[in-house]
Order: structure tokens, then sequence, then C-alpha cells
């Protein structure tokens, strides 16, 4: 798995051009990275195992001299994260390099075939059976093309490809279920090949999509592009292609010492973002299928199931709508023989390009449901498999722990909600026009507390450096909020949290509370639930727990946090805020990577 990014020049590419790219693309994985050059009539390989920023000398990305390369970040997924597993992976002649994303699912099989062909492997990554699988084929006959739907045809997984073949000035590739753009530059002397969209912003204008299923050969001159199944030459007018159009500073740190505090800060523009990003007319469109489905699923994995349980909450009130919150990564097993012509999937994921999102929707969708998709990525897999899906808008977040993305994901469930309700007869328009105005309005609010809470959560990550464990805990709409919110202790304090109800805190898990195992509980929004907050509050005193409490109306003697008063579908927003401050500075504290957490990459595509 990881990120692929490469450049066919008319001159030298120039400096720093493939670094850059995949700077972008550090959030598909940081284990390795390396680079493979056309050097007169041969391949250079460069590379070298560790995060691109700390090898980025040892590997010179800015001496290339010379008009084709293709660079690659690595994470193991097959494979130590060492020099021999990092790609580029070359042939056994040195004629071919390749480099991949994804996981090719019977490579033991193809391994041993080719190793009784006579082919000598060098790693234990399953990307290098298909640079070896093209040598065998070119041994018999000289046809790249077929040689790649051959390739398509046999190695079984999700996996795209991206092949150099000395001493030809051209990249081949394959795309079998991960994805692969595209993209020529404006004045024509540049084309790029990419994991993603935004890692082409200001290199190229325009790229091309790749659908699944596809093989081609780029250069300069020429972009052909065939169907692996039918062996059919595709118009390039009939390919999808996208606008270019993220800007530079949504990439970098601007300042700040990590992506995610950036991206924290980011949350208030990014909610604006979302309320301008979703076109009323598809947002409508996407009310009137739920409105009209016999059954809805919520789908997500991680953060964005997190993010889908929060939603059932917007649907019933909202709405009078009961959607049914479901992993994706579960759903095959458990509710997939339920899904009919009449169901809708609310597909929700981040990227777009989540294996278990995009698989349980696939499966859906060939029993007759309706999709609709909530990414924050137009240009992928989710995006393309929705009848109509909806843009979160919080632009390209780079750490692994989700923080703009999650709070803006609530926010386009919480607007899909409300343009139900109106379908349903439970609100007007003027409702739904009030709502938009009340979020941009809570934005401008948060933006200010945001220096607030985060001098609090300073002084809390403290008290969390040394814990042996954590329990975060609330009831009603942010329920969910306290699951997400052990979640990101997890990832970016690697600190063993666990989230829960306040009543099933009660039911055993008191039962290891000690001032060495800190309890963070968030006031409940509903009043009905108001008694039984106080009452953890004082039993958890009572065994003289380290109580941590986030608040907005109590205001108790326990309170750490005080959050900006909001209507009840915007306090699951600022309290994810609080809790992801208290779990960036948790592991700031502990001198933790945060933005890349140890054996976590941005998106789980396999």
């Amino acid at each position: 798995m990881g990120g692929i990014f490469g450049v066919i020049c008319r001159d030298n590419i120039p400096a720093g051009v493939v670094f850059e790219g995949l700077r972008r693309l550090i959030y598909r994985g940081y284990d390795g990275a390396g680079l493979a050059i056309l050097r007169n009539e041969h391949i250079e390989i460069r590379k070298a195992a560790g995060h691109l920023l700390n090898i980025s000398k040892q590997i010179d990305f800015i001496n290339i001299n010379s008009p084709l390369a293709v660079g690659h970040t690595r994470y193991a997924s097959r494979g130590w994260p060492v020099y021999e597993n990092t790609h580029p992976l070359l042939d056994c002649s040195g004629r071919i390099a390749v480099v991949g994303d994804g996981i090719i699912e019977n490579y033991e099989e193809v391994k041993l075939k080719l190793e009784k062909a006579g082919h000598v492997f060098k790693s234990r990554t399953d990307t290098e059976v298909a640079v070896h699988f093209f040598e065998e084929h070119l041994r018999k006959k000289s046809d790249m093309i077929e040689a790649l739907i051959s390739l398509a045809l046999e190695l079984s997984g999700n996996y795209a490809l991206v092949f150099m073949v000395a001493p030809e000035k051209k990249l081949y590739f394959v795309q079998h279920g991960q994805p692969i753009v595209i993209g020529m530059s404006p004045d024509k002397n540049c084309i790029y090949v990419s994991s993603d969209l935004p890692s082409l912003y200001g290199f190229a204008d325009v790229a091309y999509i790749i659908d699944d299923n596809n093989v081609g050969a780029i250069s300069l001159d020429t972009l052909e592009i065939y169907n692996a199944s039918t062996g059919q030459k595709l118009d390039l007018a009939n390919i999808q292609s996208k606008r270019v159009k993220y800007m530079v500073e949504y990439v970098e740190k601007g300042g700040y010492p990590h992506f995610m505090i950036k991206e924290i800060h980011e949350v208030p523009d990014a909610l604006i973002n979302t309320t301008l990003a979703i076109m009323e007319k598809y947002l409508r469109l996407s009310s009137m299928i739920v409105h009209g489905a016999r059954k809805v699923f919520i789908i997500g994995t991680g953060t964005s199931y997190h993010a889908a349980l929060t939603a059932t909450y917007y649907f019933s009130e909202l709405a009078g709508v009961s959607v049914i919150p479901v992993s994706a990564a579960e759903f095959p097993y458990s509710m997939l023989e339920n899904v009919e012509t009449g169901t809708v999937i609310i597909g929700i994921s981040q990227s777009g390009e989540t294996s278990d999102v995009i698989n349980s929707v696939k499966l859906a969708k060939q029993r007759g449901a309706v999709i609709v998709g909530v990414t924050n990525n137009v240009g992928s897999r989710l995006a393309l498999e929705s009848n109509v899906y909806l843009p979160v808008g919080a632009g390209p977040e780079l750490a692994v722990p989700a923080t703009k993305t999650f709070t803006s994901t609530l926010t386009a469930l919480l607007l899909l909600a409300s343009y139900t309700g109106i379908f349903a007869g439970k609100r007007t328009m003027q409702d739904h026009k009030l709502l938009i105005e009340e979020i941009r309005e809570f934005s401008r609010k948060i933006k200010e507390y945001i220096p607030i809470i985060e001098e609090k959560a300073v002084g809390i990550s403290n008290s969390l450096k040394n814990a042996t464990g954590v329990y975060v805990a609330s009831s009603g709409i942010t329920y969910p909020i306290a699951i997400e919110g052990a979640l990101k202790l997890k990832e970016a304090a690697l600190i063993h949290a666990e989230g829960y109800q306040l009543g099933e805190l009660r039911h055993g898990p008191l039962s290891i509370v000690a001032p060495s195992y800190p309890v963070l509980v968030i006031e409940p929004f509903e009043e009905q639930a108001h008694p039984l907050f106080l009452k953890v509050l004082g039993e958890l005193e009572t065994r003289r727990a380290n109580v941590i409490s986030i608040e907005s109306k109590l205001k108790t003697k326990y309170c750490s946090i005080e959050l900006p008063r909001s209507s009840k579908y915007l306090y699951p927003i600022s309290s994810s805020v609080a809790l992801q401050l208290i779990a960036y500075y948790a592991g700031v504290a502990k001198g933790l990577p945060v933005d890349t957490p140890p054996g976590l990459a941005k998106t789980v595509t396999t």
C-alpha cells in the first residue's frame, strides 16, 4: 500500500516536483519512500525505509536530472518496513521497475509459479510479483498492453500499479480497485500519474480519473487506456475528468508544529465550507431518496462510523426517520441479507477510498440498493459508486487522526437530515435556511473558543501522560462523541481509552477507576440525562477518580472545559473539538508523532 507519483517531461523534471507530490501523499503511507529514474537507457533506484521527510536527503529528490521518474511513499501492509520491501521494485533484468498501492491477494500462488519459471524475488512484499509477472510475459511477447491486460486478469485483489520499462519514455499502469489519476500540465510539457487529485495541484489543471480494471500507457504525446476485461481501447472523451483546484495552503502546515493541530484550528472554516460545498439540488435529491426509502442503513468505519451513530439522532428528531447504523466492516455479515429494492445506504468515508465501505456499497448495489455517499474526496471511489453524493468540503486532511473531516461530516449529515425533514413535513425550508445560518454563526463562535479550550487542554494533557487508561463517557447525542473521543486518545496519544454511555459506566467499568485512571465525561445536552450525569460524577468522586468534565450548561465544580452554548445538534461538534485538543496535547506531552501514529495509515484501502 502507499502513494504513487510519477512524472514525464520534455526536458528534465523540475527540481522538487516528485518530492512535493509524494509529500502530499504521506497520508497514504510513511514506512518508506523511493524513486525510479530513467538514466539514459537504464533504471536507477533510490529508496530507503522510514518517513519521507526523514529520508528525503538520503534519496535526493532534487537532483533527478531525467525527464522520467516515478516515486512512492509506502505503508507496510505485507512485508516489514525495511529497504528490501520499499518500492520501487525491479524485475530480474533490472529493466522494469514497479510501484504499487493496495494488496495483491493471490501473490503467493503467482510467486510460486514465477519462482518455478526461474524468477528470483528480493523482497517479501506482494507487489514484487507484478514486476516479475510483467517481465515473464514480455519474454514471450513484446506487446506491453497485452502484458498489462494479462496481469490485470491474473492478479486478484485491490491494487494500482505503475511500471517503468527502460529505455522507453513511458509509464504503464494498472488500476484494479485502487485510485489512479492522470494530469497534464497547462503548458503540455509534463504529464503526471498519481494516487490522488490534490497531489497534482499546481502541476496539472485537469486530471483523468481512471476507472477500475483499466490499464494503459502514458507518454507526453499519447494517453492510451484499455478496459482489461474486454481489451477495448477507450475514448478519452468518455473518461471522467476533474479540475485540480485544491489550494496549496491546504497541503502545508502553515506554521503549526503538526498537521493535526492545524486541522483542528481549521474546523470553523471547514464547517462553513461544508454549508457552501453541498449544492441544494443534490441535497434535495439525496433527501428525497432517504425520505422515500423502505429502510435506510448508514455505514462507515472508525471515525465515519461514529459520525453515523451521531446522525441517527439527527434523522430521528429532524426527519422522523429511523436509520440503522452499521459498521461497514460488519455490514456484509449482519445486514446484507436485508437489502432489497427500496433500501438506501448512506455510505460515509472521508477519503472515499475505505475498502470496507466500498465493498459494502458494491454488495448493496448488487441487491438493488440506492447509494447516498458522504465523502471529503469528490474524485473518490465512493463518489463514483454513489447514485448521488454529498461533498464534505473540509479540504485535504493530512494528519491520520481525523479532526476537521469528522466535524464537517457531522455537518453534512445534519444538513441531510434537516432537508429530509422538509419532505417528512417536520420542518420548513425556512427552518433549514436558519440552520445553515446557525452553523455559520456557530463556526465563528467556536473559532473564538478554540484558543480558550486549547489552553485548558494543555493543562489536562499533563494529567493524562502517565494514565494507565481512560474512560470517556456521555449520554444522549454526545454518547457517540465519547466513543470518538476514546479513539482520538488511542490514535494521537497512544492511551488505552474506552468510550461508554454514562449508565453503562456504572455496570462494571467503575470497578477499576482510580486516580491513575482518569475519566473524561461530557455533560449530556438532554436535561433528562442530567440526574444520571450528576450521580456518576458523585460516584467518581467517591472513588477518588481524576474527573475531567466537559460542560456547557451545568458548570459543576468538576468542570474542566466550558463549551459555548449551542443548539443540541451542534453540541457534538464543540465537544468533539475539545476532545481532539485534549488528545492532541496528550500526544505532544508524550513526545509522540501525533500526525502519523505507528501502525496506522490515513486511509485503510484494502
